[in-house]
């Protein structure tokens, strides 16, 4: 029937810190990523150092196809020769950009960073379901969960978005 479509296919996105140095992925999160390739998800994984590599190297280690590595001005790394997508032109564009393509997210939050915070702030407004992994480097604490929605990640949250969107209302100009 030309009325029938196809079902668009679920899209995990793995994002984190970049200063994650463990070169293995706790055992919870390898565990949902393999859930999500077992049921056939597109990835969407960043290429940036710290949890981007990580997250790249396990999915290369699997030989998982359906993965797509986003940049922003140029791509950096890319363990797996997978496809790749420009989701902006700097940093911020590209998390928001590839925050907004997903469904699902997997995220390694270390020391607090403020742009993951931020990146969880956005996720939580999105009602996306997302994992979270928090660690502290100073004192080995860990702590893993899905997203609460309760929780305040980023306190300046409002601020950024407000002078966002007047930075974009003066480009628009």
């Amino acid at each position: 029937m030309s009325g029938d479509k196809k079902p668009r296919a679920k899209k995990l996105l793995l994002m984190g810190s970049s200063a994650y140095k463990a070169k293995e992925l706790p055992n919870e999160l390898r565990e949902r990523i393999d859930a999500a390739v077992a049921q056939g998800y597109t990835i969407i994984v960043g290429e940036a150092y710290g949890a981007c590599r990580a997250f790249q190297d396990y999915l290369a280690s699997k030989g998982y196809r359906d993965v797509v590595v986003g940049h922003a001005v140029r791509l950096r790394y890319n363990a797996g020769n997978w496809k790749d997508f420009q989701y902006g032109k700097n940093l911020k564009e590209r998390e928001r950009g590839m925050i907004e393509d997903c469904d699902s997210a997997v995220i390694i939050w270390v020391n607090s960073s403020g742009v993951i915070a931020e990146n969880l702030e956005l996720l939580k407004r999105l009602g996306k379901p997302t994992f979270v992994y928090e660690y502290d480097s100073r004192t080995g604490a860990e702590r893993t969960g899905e997203l609460d929605p309760e929780r305040q990640y980023d306190p300046y949250y409002f601020v950024k978005e407000h002078y966002r969107k007047l930075k974009h209302k003066q480009t628009q100009l």
